[in-house]
């Protein structure tokens, strides 16, 4: 265990400084700022210029900033619509109407509707099959004709949607080529995929609603991929089975427009490759293999990477982190561009002409985002970010210069403009004001606890109360998610997260914090996960919290874990599996056993079933559930497509059969998350269940007003 550091010491016993600032009144907690609205860079203009904005209350005001002068130059309102003219949309959809520039095209139920490269044509889908629009003479040209409430051509089923080709899609599943001579799409057969039913209660008699939600063990979307010219007048399907039980990612265009890269995976999604396809012909050549001992993430929206002469640099994780890797054009490596034991996250550049790569990774410090430039040899590493923060990156054009707004836990948001040689040209703004010195905020600190098997340095956010007494014991309040590759613990400023700030004047203890299987540890990490989701996660929080209690004053019959999704199947799962260490729950939209979720997420982690039964019934909130004697809270929308509320009611049966004591919350007309009215309800609720139970006293009347209880 980590020894107890200055921080805690400070916060535990006090200082001199801190006793002569002032005490925050309940009012002034949510009517004061402890930082101001950092300036915001809004668009370069060319790489010796660019504009910011600034936000003071409800005014946004705009600047020109001169490298070369250093000049920072306010702009009115005529020369801000010089500058950052409306961008008056082609292409809108009203309700699924076609309306481009400003003229009603089509009406009904047209579905991502997009303009072509060379805006010659609109693709759309309307009732699953794929339509494109002659602009010229406005004609409507009909792709596919089989479309139906299992056949999805160019809209993606729910699972791929989700999985797959992400929430972002909108079920798009149609990819124009950049020369606008063609149109790859999926075709969907959902026929065999089971029909999940769930239902609502308004009305007097109810709401129905099936989806077609393949669960672990049944059988997948089948997909064929079609390549069409927006006139419809030839179609060619790639040469892939269409029954082989596999994945395909989101297909890829080649700089020339003239073939396509096609990723696809295995059920056991252990084994991706990456296709060639002609077409023309549909013919396919395999380039590229990549086996891992666990899984392969084919979600992952930037693998490939084209440059302009058919090159790519491809992300994986093969070597146990994410790193660059750049190929020839027929999928051939050349050589790695980055390696070590860290991280990538973002490709921001790849500069053709100087041959580099700009990128975000985790690498010096523990949850910081830093900003890196590589050679496409992979000779040369540069770190262009510098400190113990957590930068957010805008680039210039030709990455001359970039604009970082950099904090961490105890400095507010900074923005300096630098020179990717190194250089810092000018401070640009810092959002700290007078009142972070005036008044007794709460202190945060990033610590990290080492695992009990002294493998990992978990990461670990805690925010003390103000004025802690040195006799007492304070209740703690986790916040988790707790997926493979998630990150909950960033180093980087809240400093006016207002309830947070609240409940530490109150005497609670605030942890945010992440286990082995994050993505700070890379995929090392994330395979002692692998057909056992649940024990690693929680024994990792768990030695976490022994630390705060030995090392804080922390009340270990207090102990509060509070998640939703992942992070309900995680509170949930802690409660049971670790009874002894966390206390209370408050567990929403969760997963309760794994055989209840879709196939693709569920198998990527635990195999398929008849492969690891053992597995899924241990990683089960039902296996364990005799074990809990803490308090629950459970909450599910009752239409949640997602994570089926049949998880958390399967849950309840099994506990009201132990004689278990717990809560339950549903909320109607709710899906994977609960908004409106809904949420303002859950956000009490959860200040409730705080107060009751970790605080044990009344809501106060200053609390009540500002978040509106009843």
């Amino acid at each position: 265990m980590k020894i107890i550091n200055a921080f805690f010491l400070t916060v535990l016993f006090g200082s001199s400084a801190v006793a002569q600032k002032q005490t925050l009144t309940g009012e002034q907690i949510f009517r004061i700022q402890r930082s101001h609205n950092p300036v915001e860079i809004v668009k370069w203009l060319d790489d010796d210029s660019f504009i910011t904005q600034k936000r003071e209350n409800d005014k946004i005001s705009f600047s020109m900033v001169k490298i070369k002068t250093k000049e920072q130059i306010s702009l009115n309102e005529n020369e801000t619509a010089q500058y950052l003219p409306k961008q008056l949309k082609k292409l809108e959809s009203g309700n699924g109407d076609i309306i481009y520039e400003g003229e009603t095209l089509a009406q009904g139920n047209n579905r991502n509707q997009e303009l072509s490269p060379d805006g010659k044509y609109i693709a759309y889908t309307r009732n699953n099959d794929l339509y494109t629009m002659r602009l010229l003479d406005k004609k409507e040209f009909r792709l596919t004709h089989d479309g139906s409430d299992v056949i999805l051509n160019g809209y993606a089923s729910w699972v791929y949607m989700e999985e797959i080709l992400g929430r972002s899609s909108h079920y798009k599943a149609f990819w124009w080529s950049p020369d606008s001579k063609t149109i790859a799409f999926f075709r969907t057969d959902d026929s065999k995929v089971p029909t999940f039913t769930v239902t609502d209660c308004p009305g007097q008699h109810g709401y129905v609603e099936t989806l077609r939600y393949p669960k672990p063990g049944d059988p997948n979307p089948e997909i064929k991929t079609g390549f069409v010219n927006p006139e419809g007048t030839k179609t060619v399907w790639a040469d892939f089975s269409q029954t082989d039980d596999q994945y395909f990612g989101k297909p890829c265009w080649t700089p020339s427009g003239r073939s396509i890269w096609m990723q696809w995976m295995n059920r056991d999604q252990n084994n991706y490759k990456i296709f060639d396809v002609n077409i023309n012909t549909g013919e396919k050549t395999e380039i590229y293999s990549e086996t891992q001992k666990a899984w392969i993430d084919i979600d992952k929206g930037n693998i490939i990477n084209f440059l302009s002469d058919g090159r790519a640099i491809i992300i994986s994780d093969r070597s146990g982190y994410f790193h660059l890797y750049l190929h020839a054009g027929d999928g051939s490596l050349i050589n790695p561009v980055t390696c070590g034991d860290f991280t990538v996250l973002d490709i921001l550049k790849i500069d053709e002409k100087n041959r580099t790569v700009y990128f975000t990774c985790y690498r010096d410090n523990v949850a910081c985002t830093d900003f890196y430039a590589a050679s496409f040899d992979g000779k040369k590493l540069q770190r262009l970010s510098f400190g113990n923060y957590t930068h957010r990156i805008s680039l210039s054009p030709n990455a001359r210069y970039f604009v970082s707004s950099y904090s961490n836990v105890n400095t507010p948001v900074k923005a300096g403009l630098f020179s990717t040689k190194g250089k810092q040209i000018m401070d640009l703004d810092d959002s700290r004001n007078e009142q972070n010195e005036v008044y007794d905020w709460p202190a945060t600190e990033l610590i990290t606890v080492r695992s009990k098997d002294d493998k990992y340095d978990l990461p670990m956010r805690v925010t003390l109360p103000v004025k802690m007494e040195k006799d007492r014991k304070y209740p703690v309040l986790i916040d988790v998610y707790g997926g493979p590759a998630a990150v909950t613990v960033r180093q980087g400023w809240t400093g006016n997260a207002k309830l947070l700030n609240w409940y530490s004047h109150e005497g609670l203890i605030h942890v945010s914090l992440d286990h082995r299987g994050s993505l700070h540890f890379g995929k090392k990490g994330q395979e002692e996960m692998h057909r056992n989701l649940g024990a690693v996660e929680v024994s990792d929080y768990a030695d976490c919290v022994k630390w705060l209690i030995e090392n804080t004053q922390a009340d270990p019959e207090r102990i509060c874990i509070n998640g939703f999704s992942y992070g309900g199947y995680i509170t949930c799962f802690a409660l049971a599996y670790a009874p002894d260490v966390f206390t209370h729950g408050i567990a929403g939209g969760s997963v309760t056993d794994w055989m209840l979720y879709d196939a693709p997420y569920t198998e990527r982690y635990m195999d398929h079933p008849k492969d690891n039964p053992d597995g899924y019934m241990q990683s089960s909130v039902m296996t364990h559930a005799e074990k809990l004697k803490g308090k629950l809270l459970l909450t599910h929308g009752l239409l949640d497509e997602n994570v089926h509320a049949q998880n958390t009611f399967q849950l309840v049966s099994a506990l009201e059969d132990l004689n278990k004591d717990f809560e339950l919350v549903v909320y109607p007309s709710s899906r994977h998350g609960y908004g409106g009215a809904k949420s303002v309800h859950f956000r009490n609720l959860q200040i409730r269940f705080v107060y009751e139970h970790l605080l044990r006293k009344p809501v106060p009347e200053v609390l009540k007003k500002e978040m509106k209880f009843p």
